[in-house]
């Protein structure tokens, strides 16, 4: 599925509902151990915007890494509708969004293989290692740190770093407290809004056993999406179809043209539903004990409906006078066909998912020495279920534009708003049933030294075991149990806002037999419940991972320049062993499984030389590892017989290993103002990427597309922040600030078999955002724009078939008016000018997708008390 870019497109936004909080102060201590413990080591409350920023740039100036934080004191007053969406307040994180505009993955200086905890624990997918973080409100949020370097005690798996997301407990509050946030977000396209509600309440006491906090948080949420686009598949060499070299015959090679088989607008809608329950208590029986108890329960109901058309080039007849190429190229700006297919076909996407996290841990402190030890539960599961019915006709021409950004296509001949012009309705559906669980267990110890160069010694290890399972299935065919004449509608007829396309309605299957399965399959005659799992794409993935690690914090001066930081070593032995099912002569399916154990020794440093109290610079060291997403594993492979390609996983991946070297020099100015250069690299070996390539399946040929270990690359850039608020002007205008932040990325990296190197998927090389800030008095406002260039969405063997995102962007606005000391109003709106997401293959000259991103617009308020 394509995804949208927009960096920080919310970020003053989220720091402006901070506004309600009480007063903040840092705790000076590493924040490292921060990656995996608790709450933040350097915990700020933010009082606003100004403070929030001014609070960033303290935890960044003090932490014995490189790293950006934001910590707020109280859930539910962020304005995000996911934490995918918060992300997008740190310099360097970057966030995709889907086709209807929600924020859904994210990237750390350009890499999507990123380690992500909560409360240091580690969250991830059903099948695969990357958490949804779509399926999250933001309102469980107390503050997010994004480690760019690594240590020691963090749990490996990250290239691009480690994103931790902290949840509140209540010795977080002084005594009893409160917080209330309510909104409604309308979405332009669907023309509705959602409600938005959560809070929590939480109070300490001293009994007679010792002091015991309670925190309780619930919220709530309906969120309105859509899309409008028109897309293609994968360009074709045909010369069957138009005599371009005009020798009277058609067939040779001078008679070839490069154009898609079929051009599809689509319109498509959605809604998601999110609610959750998060508990947390904390005991201190003594001033050297502290126990916790963390719940974290979420749900959530993801519900998306499409209604295509698809003009099927290829089966046209023959061409209808001669193309109008494009730049001297094979690629025609305008051609016609005569008689060809037409589908029109409506789909239901159901995604639910459920994740629970459960911890139970504790803190004893003995003068110097600290031990922790915590164990935890997680289990996340998320079933997908897809349904399509298609409704069939056949045009008597079809005229097809791909001059533009936005491919059109004009049907004539034939009627589509007629319900009488189509016949041979089909229906097809498949799911997965995925289910991920990890228990896991840790012990850490630090003694803290009196003397010497040596500050701190720490030692630790982990243990975890994962499971993921998955299952696929599927059908089709069935026949019509009711008329087709009652079962049709009409769409809507305003495809896209700012142009006009020649083709923007037609007949479809009505919704209402799409968005219930029972419905739906009672409909073609098919039995109620889920048909039954196809054996040859079970697999069962069971992976133990034990670590342990030694880290010793240092500081010294050479000569008059202080020194500090951080070295240790991390050892991980990883057994994983896979279950699938394979067919025997008797076609009964048998277990089979397989796998073998590995180990890796990871090394970081972190050092920082303080030339001045406000000029520092940061160098660092550590060798990291990716594991394979346990999806990718699978040997499950899905044909797709029409268009001859297939997609899959691969049992054969390795881990992906990166030597990271990085360099920041950061100057301080003022209590908020800061600038910032940093550089990295990354040496890559056996790098992941999805690879189309040809196979021959059952004799025939295939292109499947698979995840594949690539060959040795190099991963290398910068990136520049900078932060300021301009105090020195006079009156009204001291309340003007701004944030902005470049990144380039350059990657490299050898595909085995490919005389080539290709991009790292989803790697923009240019990216930057530029912040506008006011706040001055009760009022903040904030506009954002975004900028990304061009990127690889998908690789392909044949550099033509690789499908590139073209440059993105993104432009909101947001304001918040504080009432009084305990009650905001809030306002945003979020693609205000309604961007695109344009792809192609291989060159702009072959357009693939056009898709118009949805507006949105939230207002709301924020209690707390």
């Amino acid at each position: 599925m394509s995804d949208r870019i927009s960096l920080l497109g919310s970020t003053a936004l989220a720091a402006l509902m901070l506004a309600t909080a009480t007063p903040a102060h840092a705790q000076a201590t590493d924040p490292a151990n921060a990656g995996e413990g608790g709450a933040a080591a350097d915990e700020i409350v933010v009082t606003g915007l100004r403070a929030s920023l001014e609070n960033a740039a303290a935890i960044k100036r003090d932490s014995g890494q490189i790293q950006d934080s934001i910590v707020a004191e109280d859930i539910g007053k962020l304005p995000d509708t996911n934490i995918a969406e918060t992300l997008q307040r740190i310099p360097g994180v970057q966030i995709s969004r889907n086709t209807r505009g929600e924020g859904n993955a994210y990237v750390v200086h350009g890499l999507k293989q990123v380690m992500t905890t909560v409360n240091g624990r580690q969250l991830f997918g059903t099948t695969n290692r990357v958490a949804q973080l779509l399926d999250f409100s933001s309102d469980i949020l107390s503050g997010v740190d994004v480690y760019k370097t690594a240590t020691a005690d963090q749990i490996e798996g990250g290239l691009g770093g480690l994103i931790n997301i902290h949840t509140a407990r209540p010795f977080d509050f002084d005594g009893f407290h409160v917080a209330l946030t309510g909104s409604a977000t309308y979405s332009e396209f669907q023309d509705k809004a959602g409600p938005r509600i959560s809070g929590i309440v939480s109070n300490r006491w001293q009994t007679g056993i010792g002091e015991i906090g309670v925190l309780l948080g619930a919220q709530f949420e309906r969120y309105y999406s859509g899309g409008y686009q028109v897309s293609t598949n994968s360009y074709a060499d045909v010369t069957n179809l138009f005599d371009v070299d005009g020798d009277g015959a058609t067939g040779g090679s001078g008679d070839t043209v490069t154009m898609p088989t079929q051009v599809r607008p689509r319109y498509e809608t959605g809604n998601r539903v999110r609610s959750g329950f998060y508990g947390a208590v904390q005991w201190r029986p003594s001033d050297a004990l502290e126990l916790h108890l963390d719940t974290i329960y979420s749900h959530s109901g993801g519900h998306s409906y499409t209604q295509q058309l698809s003009v099927q080039t290829d089966g046209a007849t023959t061409g209808i006078d001669a193309p109008v190429f494009k730049d001297g190229s094979r690629v025609p700006a305008a051609y016609s066909l005569a008689n060809p297919v037409v589908k029109s076909t409506v789909g239901q996407a159901d995604n639910p998912y459920d994740t629970i996290n459960v911890a139970f841990g504790g803190k004893y402190t003995a003068d110097r020495f600290t031990l922790s030890a915590e164990g935890s539960y997680v289990r996340s599961h998320g079933p997908f279920y897809y349904r399509s019915a298609t409704i069939q006709t056949r045009a008597g021409r079809a005229d097809l534009s791909l001059a533009g950004d936005t491919p059109d296509v004009a049907v004539s001949g034939v009627d589509l708003t007629d319900p009488d012009a189509y016949g041979n309705v089909s229906y097809f559906e498949y799911g997965t049933q995925q289910d991920g669980r990890e228990p896991s267990f840790r012990v850490d110890a630090s003694y803290e030294l009196d003397a010497g160069p040596i500050k701190t010694l720490e030692a630790g290890f982990r243990w975890a075991h994962h499971r993921a399972i998955y299952d696929f299935l599927s059908q089709g065919g069935g026949a019509l149990t009711q008329p087709y004449s009652g079962i049709n509608e009409l769409t809507p007829d305003d495809l896209f806002t700012d142009q006009d396309v020649s083709t923007n309605q037609w007949v479809a299957i009505q919704h209402r037999f799409m968005n219930n399965a029972a419905r739906t399959r009672a409909l073609f005659g098919l039995l109620p419940g889920d048909p039954a799992p196809d054996p040859g794409s079970h697999y069962d993935y069971r992976e133990t991972t034990l670590a342990g690690y030694a880290k010793a914090q240092f500081g010294f001066d050479i000569g008059a320049l202080p020194v500090d930081g951080n070295i240790g070593l991390r050892y991980v032995r990883t057994d994983g062993e896979q279950t699938v099912l394979v067919e025997d002569e008797n076609g009964d399916y048998q277990p089979l499984t397989g796998g073998k154990p590995y180990e890796n020794w990871l090394p970081s440093a972190n050092i920082r030389f303080q030339f001045t109290p406000d000029l520092f610079l940061r160098l660092a060291y550590s060798k990291a590892i990716t594991r394979p997403d346990y999806g990718n594993l699978s040997p499950a492979l899905l044909l797709n017989p029409i268009s001859m390609t297939a997609s899959g996983g691969n049992p054969a991946l390795v881990p992906t290993k990166a030597d990271q070297y990085d360099a920041s020099l950061e100057y301080y100015f003022g209590k908020s103002n800061y600038v910032a250069v940093a550089l990295f690299r990354k040496d890559v070996s056996g790098f992941i990427q999805k690879f189309y390539a040809d196979e021959t399946i059952d004799g025939e040929v295939y292109q499947v597309s698979r995840p594949r270990n690539s060959g040795d690359g190099k991963i290398k850039g910068f990136e520049i922040t900078y932060q300021q608020f301009f105090d020195f002007l006079p009156g009204v205008l001291s309340g003007l600030g701004i944030q902005g932040n470049y990144t380039y990325v350059d990657s490299k990296l050898g595909v085995v078999g490919i005389d080539r190197r290709v991009p790292a998927d989803q790697l923009s090389k240019h990216a930057y955002n530029v912040t506008g800030i006011y706040e001055k008095g009760p009022v903040s406002l904030h506009v954002s724009y975004n900028w990304r260039s061009r990127s690889i969405q998908s690789n392909n063997a044949d550099p033509d078939l690789s499908v590139w995102n073209a440059p993105q962007e993104s432009f909101d606005i947001s304001a918040t008016y504080n009432v009084n000391n305990w009650l905001s109003v809030k306002a945003d709106m979020v693609n205000a000018t309604v961007a695109y997401q344009n792809q192609y293959y291989g060159t702009p000259l072959q357009p693939s997708l056009a898709n118009q991103l949805d507006r949105s617009y939230q207002i709301g308020f924020h209690v707390n008390f």
